[in-house]
């Protein structure tokens, strides 16, 4: 039986290292850190940079995480 794994979509994909607004359904949850990530990959290593309002509880600041590349969109921040 063949597996189905979601693919990230590459023209959105993250890079380490740069700070992105986190989305999941339309709905903007937090700003992170990229902190590891290989290029096509399905998992990201984030530092939570900023909750979104009504998330803080879910998203500590400065807190670590593990994300699903496939499962989020990422809107790179201008510093």
């Amino acid at each position: 039986m063949k597996h189905h794994h979601e693919s990230p979509d590459r023209a959105t994909m993250p890079v380490q290292g740069n700070t992105y607004n986190v989305s999941r359904e339309g709905k903007e949850l937090f700003s992170a850190l990229i902190t590891e990530y290989k290029p096509a990959s399905c998992w990201a290593n984030v530092q939570i940079q900023g909750a979104k309002p009504g998330y803080e509880e879910y998203y500590p600041l400065q807190s670590e995480m593990r994300l699903k590349v496939a499962l989020y969109e990422f809107k790179k921040r201008e510093e």
